[in-house]
């Protein structure tokens, strides 16, 4: 299906992406170093950063959802900020929050130098006000320096330091796990890109005059979402989004992928055991199916293949059965299939 599609393109891309390998291959790598993509996708990313809309990634877990914001993050020298979603996530987390606990322990203590108890010093940025204003959530809001003891931390600042300070990519993972409320209070914050911080009455926005000769006017933070559909986002939430779906991948690019991983340390060995493993997903993937549990993923694909690598051993090797049971037939169901 991929090959098919990659026949119908025939735009002129304006986004470059590569691959490079750094050293040794680590799981959940939040680098962007590595991703294999098809050109569906990568039209999916610039459709967004056209259009000046997020980019809404549906798919079941393991699929590489929430790696290619690094990845875009990098090929594109734009800073790069995550949020992971939770049950007890709410909207303003990604936007700004109040030490309202901290705010409270020091107003106990006099002040001897004449000066009010200010708001701003217990204003925590979230991950869309250090995209949008790096510059303001340094200082919490504030206009004028002196007014804080403590300026705020870029939470990415070791990835950050030598990348375009005025454009970001921000990952708001696992959307899904949130309340409906979320994604709702979202909706101004991505339309446009701008929100209101209350206890110190301060907008939060971006200059929306792009520089000359820019390839994506609209788009001076790119924000990429993503769900593993365990909860309906609402219509409007998907409306302000660009939606594309990835699937789960066969094996003929589960060896791909293998290979954009492991390059770096090529062995003889290395075709056979990238085959063999990506046989082995696939099959226990169709086995998950029938039992209605969830599958191993391409994460633990590479795991496996980490571990036959690492500790020497093949598919062959009497224990590649228990490798096999640790990695890849996590889920009791599957395990029991092999007792």
């Amino acid at each position: 299906m991929a090959d098919k599609l990659d026949q119908t393109f025939t735009y002129a891309s304006k986004l470059e992406l590569h691959d490079i390998p750094d050293g040794p291959d680590a799981p959940d790598d939040r680098t962007g170093l590595v991703y294999v993509h098809d050109r569906a996708l990568k039209l999916a990313v610039e459709v967004a950063l056209t259009a000046g809309r997020p980019l809404l990634l549906r798919g079941k877990p393991g699929t590489g959802k929430s790696s290619l914001a690094a990845y875009i993050a990098r090929n594109l020298n734009w800073r790069y900020y995550e949020h992971v979603v939770t049950a007890a996530t709410e909207a303003r987390d990604l936007l700004w929050g109040l030490d309202a606990v901290g705010r409270l322990a020091d107003a106990q203590i006099p002040r001897t130098d004449g000066t009010a108890l200010g708001q701003h010093e217990y204003i925590e940025p979230g991950v869309l006000w250090w995209a949008l204003d790096p510059d303001s959530a340094i200082l919490r809001g504030t206009d004028d320096r002196s007014k804080i003891e403590r300026q705020a931390l870029d939470p990415f600042a070791s990835v950050n330091r030598r990348r375009d300070p005025d454009r970001a990519v921000v990952l708001i993972d696992e959307i899904d796990k949130a309340d409906p409320d979320v994604p709702n209070g979202l909706l101004v914050p991505l339309g446009s890109l701008e929100f209101h911080v209350t206890p110190i009455q301060k907008t939060v926005g971006i200059d929306h005059k792009p520089p000359a000769r820019d390839p994506w006017p609209l788009t001076k933070a790119l924000v990429i979402i993503t769900t593993n559909e365990e909860r309906d986002l609402p219509d409007a939430f998907l409306r302000r989004c660009v939606v594309h779906e990835i699937q789960e991948p066969t094996d003929e690019q589960l060896i791909k992928i293998a290979q954009a991983h492991f390059r770096h340390v090529d062995k003889p060995q290395d075709a056979p055991l990238f085959k063999e493993i990506a046989g082995k997903l696939v099959e226990l993937r169709k086995e998950a199916s029938r039992k209605g549990v969830k599958p191993p993923s391409t994460a633990e694909y590479l795991d496996a293949i980490r571990a036959v690598r690492g500790l020497g051993l093949t598919i062959d090797s009497p224990e590649w059965k228990h490798v096999e049971r640790l990695v890849l037939r996590k889920h009791r169901t599957l395990s029991d299939a092999e007792s």
